[in-house]
């Protein structure tokens, strides 16, 4: 079986299949340009969704603690102030559970409402407490035997207010500087609190306070030393983990698709920002050495291959702790299976276009001796380069064949896909592959006519509940006929099919070359015009989405 690892790349993973779920239409991956804040923005949502929560839990601890046990003065003031609290912070928690925040500024706005509320409730309930003249007056003048009752009132207020400035940079991801100056106005709170508590108590005013503000000074210090480190060692790790994201001039920015040998990313290249895709091999696979060749065996066959209709290689190698890989252009489209799953089979002219594109890809690989093996739809990308609408583009050598290996190459291909194995696609093998025998390029020409039976008629040529039953009837069956599933296929194009689908690898076309020709000859080849495509592409189909 193929790895799949090369079909996905391409393709929108950003929320369920729109076929499936029933919208007739087939969303297609927009041509981005990469945003380096993405997945910063991505972790501090995550983080402040726990934060608000966390939050959320003390305010209603201390709320309900304050319905049970209402005693003291200034209690009444500090239940009715937590239940404020209570209130803005659920709707901060609504807010960031719901679509709105999706920017890192509007993470920001609220980060700073919930400590906003946070602050509030401190510094208010403090107010209250030492507002309260007949409560604190022993603890300031010295009723206690040891004299420390200002440390001990300072104290009171000092620990939550700690616990804030320690607490909150840990827990929401910050720059160093931004939690130096947020933690440092946080630090000033007591203080300030205090001062206007004094402000409104003249019986304060006259107390000994000043071992309140030493104690605020020395905890507060420590609370802003403790996180400015903590927000320096986040940062450092989030480099770290950056860095390992970075595969030579490449910076993976999402995942887009795996397989059993190898996972695949949108990556965008550090220099000229241009989007492109990685592909890389899986760590649980990267110590088998056999698994290693092929993707090397690839990508150095990808690198000889420069034909328009063939995915480009822009570069490739080990990163520093050893994984390979390599980054290919990106392909804002969707593959020819999708095209029709979405859309159903395609007007003969449109699927003549774009056959006659793959020949032309093939062609290249051929002339170097080289046999894809696993030609079909879900390894065509159909998009637009340079402006031209309807470009396919063949991808994932994965699985190429050298019919005739060079003695001269220590590795020659044909020892790593060697004949008696099979490997492919069912529903797209050739007799001669299904049955595990050597290959030329009449194999290719074989999957190339299931692929356009495909195209024609939205279904595969066999339909079996198994993959043994399709090989089975590959190797047994006769075809049925394209234009017996859809009357709307030509005679001639119907003719074409039949011929590549035919057993026995003499019957078929010889090269894609001449296949290419016979496409060209059919009626329908001058039906889709370039104007046809673009409009296609621009319809409300696509709702421009590939421009």
């Amino acid at each position: 079986m193929p790895d799949p690892v090369a079909t996905t790349p391409f393709i929108s993973e950003s929320g369920p299949d729109p076929v499936r779920a029933g919208r007739g239409r087939v969303d297609l991956v927009p041509d981005v340009t990469t945003d380096p804040d993405a997945d910063l923005t991505a972790f501090l949502r995550g983080r402040l969704r726990q934060c608000v929560f966390l939050f959320l839990a003390a305010y209603t601890a201390f709320f309900a603690r304050d319905l049970v046990s209402r005693s003291g003065p200034g209690s009444e003031f500090e239940t009715t102030a937590l239940g404020v609290a209570l209130g803005v912070q659920l709707a901060l928690t609504a807010l960031v559970w719901s679509r709105w925040p999706r920017t890192a500024l509007r993470l920001h706005l609220v980060e700073a409402g919930t400590l906003l509320v946070a602050v509030g409730v401190l510094a208010a309930t403090q107010f209250v407490h030492l507002s309260n003249w007949p409560a604190v007056a022993p603890l300031l003048t010295g009723a206690l035997p040891s004299g420390d009752g200002p440390v001990i009132l300072a104290n009171t207020w000092v620990v939550p207010w700690f616990c804030l400035i320690t607490g909150f940079p840990v827990v929401v991801p910050n720059p160093v500087r931004r939690t130096l100056v947020t933690c440092g106005l946080i630090a000033l709170g007591p203080a300030v609190v205090t001062l206007a508590a004094m402000a409104a108590s003249p019986e304060l005013r006259a107390a000994p306070t000043y071992l309140l503000f030493v104690q605020y000074a020395i905890w507060g210090g420590f609370g802003v030393a403790i996180a400015t480190y903590s927000a320096r060692r986040a940062d450092l790790l989030r480099e770290q983990v950056r860095a390992a994201k970075r595969f030579g001039q490449y910076r993976l920015t999402r995942k887009l698709g795996g397989g059993g040998m190898g996972d695949v990313y949108l990556a965008e290249h550090l220099l000229l920002k241009r989007p492109a895709v990685v592909k890389t091999v899986r760590p649980d696979r990267a110590g088998d050495p056999a698994v290693l060749r092929r993707f090397e065996r690839e990508v150095r066959i990808l690198a000889t291959l420069t034909h328009w209709n063939t995915v480009a290689v822009f570069d490739y190698g080990y990163t520093a702790d050893g994984t390979f890989y390599y980054a290919m252009e990106y392909l804002p489209g969707l593959d020819l299976d999708r095209l029709v799953t979405g859309h159903g089979p395609l007007p003969p002219g449109r699927a003549v276009h774009l056959l006659r594109q793959v020949c032309a890809a093939l062609r290249e690989a051929h002339a170097v001796g080289l046999i894809h093996r696993d030609v079909k739809p879900g390894n065509v990308m159909v998009c637009r380069r340079g402006g031209v609408p309807d470009v396919a583009k063949l991808l994932d050598f994965g699985l190429v064949h050298a019919a005739t290996p060079a003695d001269s190459d220590p590795d020659p291909l044909g020892k790593i896909t060697r004949d008696g194995t099979v490997m492919g696609t069912p529903a797209y093998m050739s007799p001669e592959q299904a049955a595990g025998r050597r290959l030329d390029a009449r194999s290719d020409v074989y999957s190339l006519g299931a692929t356009a039976f495909y195209l024609l008629t939205g279904r595969p040529v066999f339909e079996r509940p198994g993959g043994m039953e399709v090989i089975a009837a590959h190797l047994l069956e006769a075809p049925r006929r394209p234009c017996d599933v859809n009357p709307a296929v030509p005679a001639d194009v119907d003719a074409v099919v039949l011929r590549c689908l035919a057993k026995a690898p003499g019957d078929r076309y010889d090269t894609v070359a001449e296949l290419a020709a016979a496409l060209a000859g059919c009626g329908c080849a001058a039906e889709w015009s370039e104007a046809d495509a673009a409009g296609w592409w621009d319809g409300p189909g696509t709702a421009g989405e590939a421009r």
